[in-house]
């Protein structure tokens, strides 16, 4: 997809959907487009965001600045730790006000209305809870979240789906292309418990997409960030299935790292 293909869409997808609306359009250094963007304006606590692709980039960022008081950064920092492995921040501390921009990605080879979707409720989600400290002071960090990766339907009604615990990732270097689709005969082996998990490889500098089946043609559910350590419980074909240490689970390309020819 072009950027301006990637702009149609994403304003085709804010106009169909009750709670989202396009603000306004900007101009910004080295991006090829700019959006702002109001997520839940039905629901009484609106959030601003702001959806941009760098230039030649080959994902969107989905983005929100909040500023909190000097005795909340702490709390705020707290806040991003506990969020999604997607979501990442970068912290800019003053004299009296810490400045947090949350923002996550989403590659335009994984585009679509659900990804897209997911991407905008868990900025707005975090976004709501840095904004509750500027009230408080302080606020309890909110529990990771534990549902599988799956698809959400709507800003409304998504879900946040879990991804690896890890720091921000990186920008994504060309990948291999994606293994040929494998059958899966048997119902895929449940991870080894925690409390026995110990990784085996950890994700290249180039980092590493996802899938949540051994299929080519599905999503990409996850971009796992460089140096993350992970463990091989499966190979299958070109198809090797990693566990996270917090549980998730997933499959890679086993090439890259190794495993699969």
């Amino acid at each position: 997809m072009t950027a301006e293909e990637v702009k149609q869409s994403i304003t085709a997808w804010c106009s169909s959907d009750d709670d989202l609306e396009i603000t306004g359009e900007r101009v910004e250094p080295s991006a090829d487009f700019a959006l702002s963007l109001r997520a839940g304006r039905g629901s009484g606590s609106p959030v601003d965001l702001d959806v941009l692709q760098g230039q030649g980039a080959d994902r969107i960022t989905v983005r929100r600045s909040v500023t909190v008081q000097g005795d909340a950064a702490a709390a705020a920092t707290d806040v991003i730790d506990t969020r999604p492995g997607g979501v990442s921040a970068s912290v800019d501390r003053g004299a009296a006000t810490t400045t947090v921009t949350a923002q996550t990605y989403v590659y335009v080879d994984g585009l679509s209305k659900n990804s897209f979707m997911h991407a905008v409720a868990e900025i707005a989600r975090t976004s709501r809870l840095l904004t509750a400290l500027t009230g408080a002071g302080t606020a309890a960090a909110e529990p990771a979240a534990t549902a599988a990766p799956a698809a959400t339907p709507s800003y409304a009604s998504a879900t946040p789906v879990e991804q690896p615990a890890a720091a921000s990732a990186a920008a994504a270097s060309p990948q291999m292309p994606a293994p040929s689709f494998t059958p899966t005969p048997a119902p895929q082996p449940q991870p080894a418990p925690a409390s026995q998990w110990v990784p085996t490889h950890s994700v290249p500098p180039q980092g590493l997409r996802s899938w949540a089946a051994p299929d080519p043609n599905g999503p990409v559910v996850a971009n796992l960030a460089p140096g993350l350590p992970i463990q091989v419980t499966e190979v299958r074909g070109a198809w090797a299935r990693i566990v996270c240490s917090n549980g998730w689970t997933g499959w890679i390309d086993g090439r890259i790292i190794g495993v699969a020819a």
